[in-house]
């Protein structure tokens, strides 16, 4: 009976355990189960960002892999819930901001050419914002772990690598990130510094306190090694690479008196590429002081003394000991063989610089050449190296001069000549014999023509031959054609010119217009005149000239132009009475025109000369404007397909066209791109060489000049009347007279012709009434207040010439100059009138008072004492070397440049300036800034930053320290009326009863299950003992 008892009692406890257990389950289910399902869907923390691949010399643009290039919005990847904006970009690491967005001092346009360099990092700032409904996962290193760069690949020395977090907004929870291109090892930092202390030791790291030495490293793979360059003595470097981190930490236990000097750390990448990490060592004092001795060559590259006497020298650092004279070789121009101060360096892949020549004193048909720094180029052997003269001829003006050492090396020659064609007024022509050199006539040689043979189609060619010179000249006329029926017997030709067939040379943008002057009869019985008779012109009657046979060798193509070309009929030839009836072929070119030149019958032809990148026709249809229509009702088609923008249109009347009145509209119209409109001949629009046409508008002006380049023109053009009469056409009738002081005048006339109604007004708004016609005298009206000359002052009538109260001047004290200071205007010597207020200068010229300040000068500071600077330590602020004006208190230093702030960041920090109000922090820190409460009637708006851009709307700002930043509460007036107040916001989730239901519940389960188990399953008890025990508790004692 007691087992069984036992047993019941402990399956009950059982029991009783297992309820409460299950009583638990609802508090559990309903402790959040929207926030559980939320933090888990939501929360973004793996990022994906689009690259490209690019390489040195690609534009650095072309790296980046954008979904929107206008928004500067990234790509990502496909279906992410958040978006990627491309907020910065540098050059040079992080040294050179390049471009910022929205920031219009640095544009789009200062990176758009940028071309990647070697050995340079570039580095580019994102944004990934979360969309609604989505928040960012605040771990920066989870977050730099798991980023995925699409298009490129990752890591260091790779297309793209990945920096830190720049800062994460707590509201929006929208992180930035920093990526990093480059090309080729580089150290991306800033300079290091280490501040010794004289036999004691100092460590470090090389970096920051917050990144490794590795992260500054971009271009090149890890782990990386180090060693120092440029020591100083008692300098050590310990290099350490664990997983991804590769730091450098240096101890240095200063021994000699330095002065301030960089050292390097060589940091060498695991493929070998190298770069220096620059580390400002500053000097100390009261150290070992060398005693210097031999001084010359250190390396091939420095020079400086080279040994310390002293045998207790703890060593030598050339480069940062006091008085070591350290110092590049100073080596002659393209030398560097021979220091001028120690003399040659011993470099055996030196090179001498032999640019200069002269002639060989032991051989003047030679030249021997010379280094910048005296010596001779020799050969292996050791001999001086001769070259023979070359190059040059020999003229009559001078003999041949050698091209490298400018030695006349051969004698003069004789004349060369040439021969030419002169007429000698009478019809017949003499040639002259011309010096190819010297251009000299030798009048020996002069000659009739002789020799050759004329026929119907070729002129004679003279056969007078000096010294083996043919004159070669043509001369004559041809002969004459022998027609039966108009038909040549010799050579078939027509007797009237029909056809002719003529050969433009070759031409192109940029050459002369000399080739042009020569064109080739390929069919026809025509001869061109001398290069005399033809032009090129701008226009296309070839009246606005650009050059004739004379200087077609000096002017060049540029645009379109028109040639004028001159023609003759061959002998007994004629041309057509109808050159209608004469057909032109050329080759090349448009013909234009074709006439015959009343004075001396010659045939004239205007051939255009087209450059394809020239525009050579507009075309531009408007509609008829409708009357009390918007004008962007009118329509402008430029038929070719050419770029048009419109100017202002008018007139208009309450937004709409007016009845019955054309409009002026400015048309400009833009080339394509590449190509340019002809150049306008000076008032002369008619000849321009572009082809214009306006459907329903007529133009009624054009820009004087094109734009520069060519590019643009712009037409002024009227339309036709828009179609209804509100008294558009209105025009003066009969002109009246003005009113003056002493005598009445007349009202103007107006009429408008459309309706014939008489107005006495242009707006047509006042009736003509001719009892009203009559304007009264207006009687004098004297100003008040003083006009005055340089002699004398006088009130003046406002509407004629009339004065009053006319005096001199009382100009007797002349107040001396008072300077200007940087705080106060200054004033120059003046006269003053006290009777009319009028100043006058020295000279006793009337000016205005405000002529005789003379302006602050902010450069006419007076200084005090120099203030030496103060360097900052790891502990302490620094102060600048500086003095300070004693009128407004400004610091400058030695160069007179004012510095705003004299205070030097301690070693490791960055000044951040929060509401006016500066601290500094250390690099790589996290910082956290709250705004004040707006007062009353204001709201917080946001965080500006030192390029005035709101970074962000929250009143708390997260960011992380990376350079000198500024930051400003913007506060601005709160919205009023009862439609502005925000409504509550409706409250989700269980109400506080139910909670606090749950709560007792839970507890008292809680309670009476822990009671049960222990009273029945430990202590071993019944219910009897439970119910003796608690009627015990009630029981009176006795």
């Amino acid at each position: 009976m007691t087992y069984n008892t036992k047993c019941k009692s402990k399956i009950l406890a059982f029991l009783i355990g297992f309820a409460m257990s299950f009583a638990l389950l609802p508090s559990i289910a309903y402790a959040s189960p929207i926030a559980m399902a939320a933090d888990s869907s939501t929360t973004i923390d793996s990022l994906a960002i689009g690259f490209k691949k690019a390489n040195v010399g690609d534009k650095l643009i072309s790296a980046l892999d954008f979904a929107d290039e206008g928004t500067k919005m990234l790509k990502v990847a496909d279906g992410a819930n958040y978006t990627a904006e491309l907020k910065s970009i540098w050059g040079d690491g992080q040294k050179k901001r390049l471009w910022q967005n929205g920031y219009t001092p640095l544009p789009w346009s200062n990176v758009e050419n940028v071309t990647i360099e070697p050995n340079l990092a570039y580095a580019f700032r994102v944004q990934f914002a979360p969309k609604a409904g989505y928040k960012i996962n605040h771990d920066d290193e989870l977050l730099r772990n798991k980023m995925k760069v699409i298009g490129a690949e990752a890591g260091k020395g790779k297309d793209i690598e990945i920096g830190y977090s720049a800062s994460y907004n707590s509201s929006t929870t929208a992180v930035e990130f920093d990526f990093y291109l480059a090309r080729g090892m580089t150290y991306r930092g800033y300079t290091i510094s280490i501040a010794p202390i004289l036999n004691e030791v100092v460590t470090g790291k090389i970096g920051t306190p917050y990144t490794d030495t590795g992260y500054w490293l971009a271009g090149a793979p890890g782990p990386y090694t180090y060693s120092a360059k440029y020591a100083p003595v008692g300098m050590e470097l310990q290099g350490s690479n664990v997983f991804d981190k590769s730091e450098c930490y240096y101890r240095l236990k200063a021994t000699n008196s330095m002065m301030n000097g960089m050292m390097y750390v060589t940091a060498t990448a695991s493929d070998g590429q190298t770069c220096d990490i620059p580390v400002l060592i500053y000097g100390i004092t009261g150290g070992h002081d060398h005693k210097w001795a031999d001084y010359g060559k250190i390396d091939y590259e420095y020079h400086g003394y080279t040994k310390c006497t002293d045998p207790d020298c703890p060593g030598i650092c050339y480069q940062l000991d006091i008085g070591s004279l350290w110092g590049k070789h100073d080596f002659s121009e393209g030398c560097n063989v021979k220091c001028k101060k120690c003399g040659d360096v011993g470099n055996p892949d030196a090179k001498h610089n032999f640019s200069s020549y002269e002639v060989d004193r032991t051989d003047k048909s030679c030249h021997i050449r010379k280094c910048t720094c005296g010596e001779y180029e020799k050969d292996s052997k050791g001999n001086i190296i001769q070259e023979k003269h070359h190059g040059g001829k020999a003229t009559c003006l001078s003999g041949a001069i050698c091209e490298d050492c400018e030695y006349e090396y051969m004698p003069k020659i004789d004349h060369a000549y040439h021969f030419k064609a002169f007429s000698n007024n009478d019809g017949t022509y003499t040639h002259l014999a011309f010096c190819d050199h010297c251009g000299k006539e030798d009048v020996s040689l002069r000659h009739s023509p002789a020799g050759g043979t004329a026929t119907c189609q070729k002129r004679a060619r003279c056969t007078f031959e000096y010294e083996g010179s043919i004159c070669d000249c043509e001369y004559g006329d041809y002969l004459p054609h022998v027609f039966v029926d108009d038909v040549c017997t010799n050579c078939s030709s027509g007797k009237v010119i029909k056809d002719v067939e003529i050969a433009i040379p070759e031409y192109r943008r940029g050459m002369s217009y000399k080739p042009l002057f020569s064109p080739t009869v390929t069919k026809g019985n025509i001869i061109p005149m001398s290069i005399y008779y033809h032009g090129a012109s701008l226009g296309r009657d070839a009246n606005h000239y650009l050059c004739n046979g004379a200087d077609a060798d000096t002017v060049y193509i540029t645009n379109n132009s028109v040639m004028r070309y001159a023609f003759m009929q061959q002998t007994n030839c004629e041309f057509p009475s109808d050159l209608n009836e004469l057909n032109v072929t050329l080759n090349r070119g448009k013909l234009l025109n074709k006439k015959i030149n009343p004075s001396n019958g010659s045939l004239l032809l205007y051939v255009l000369l087209p450059l394809d990148d020239v525009v050579t026709s507009v075309n531009l249809e408007f509609s008829i404007p409708i009357a009390g229509q918007p004008v962007d009702t009118l329509k402008v088609v430029e038929k070719n397909g050419l770029e048009i923008t419109l100017g202002e249109i008018g007139p208009i009347i309450d937004g709409g066209f007016y009845e019955n009145v054309p409009c002026e509209v400015p048309v400009t119209v833009k080339a394509p791109k590449g190509m340019i409109f002809p150049a306008i001949p000076p008032y002369d629009l008619k000849n321009w060489l572009l082809d214009y046409t306006f459907t329903n508008a007529k133009m009624m002006s054009i820009e004087p000049e094109l734009n520069t380049e060519l590019t643009e023109v712009k037409f002024y053009l009227q339309t036709e009347r828009a179609i209804e009469c509100p008294h558009v056409n209105v025009t003066r009738k009969e002109p009246g007279k003005l009113a003056t002081c002493t005598e009445a005048g007349i009202k103007d006339k107006y009429v408008c012709s459309d309706c014939g109604k008489e107005f006495s007004d242009p707006s047509c708004t006042v009736l003509w009434d001719d009892s009203e016609k009559v304007v009264p005298a207006k009687g004098h009206d004297y100003n008040t207040e003083y006009t005055q000359d340089n002699e004398k002052h006088y009130h003046e009538c406002k509407n004629c010439d009339a004065k009053k109260d006319e005096a001199a001047h009382d100009f007797t004290t002349l107040t001396p100059e008072v300077a200007a200071t940087c705080t106060t205007k200054g004033v120059k010597a003046y006269y003053y009138c006290s009777i009319c207020d009028a100043y006058a200068d020295e000279k006793k010229n009337i000016v205005s008072k405000d002529d005789l300040d003379l302006p602050i000068d902010s450069n006419a500071h007076q200084y005090g004492g120099w203030v030496d600077e103060v360097d900052p330590t790891a502990t302490e602020f620094g102060v600048m070397g500086h003095k300070d004006c004693v009128h407004c208190g400004k610091h400058f230093d030695a160069n007179n440049q004012e510095i705003t702030d004299l205070r030097i960041a301690k070693l490791g920090t960055h000044k951040v300036t929060v509401n006016g109000e500066t601290q500094f922090h250390p690099e790589g820190e996290k910082v956290t800034i709250t705004a004040d409460d707006p007062k009353e009637g204001k709201v917080f708006k946001g965080w500006k930053d030192k390029n005035g851009n709101i970074v962000t709307t929250d009143k708390s700002y997260t960011f992380t320290v990376t350079e000198e930043l500024s930051f400003t509460a913007i506060y601005e007036d709160a919205p009023k009326g009862d439609d502005d107040i925000p409504s509550t916001p409706e409250k989700k989730g269980l109400p506080g009863g139910a909670i606090a239901g749950i709560v007792v519940g839970s507890v008292a389960v809680l309670g009476l299950g822990g009671f049960s188990i222990y009273w029945f399953a430990i202590a071993k008890k019944s219910f009897g003992d439970l119910a003796a025990s608690i009627k015990s508790l009630f029981k009176k004692k006795k």
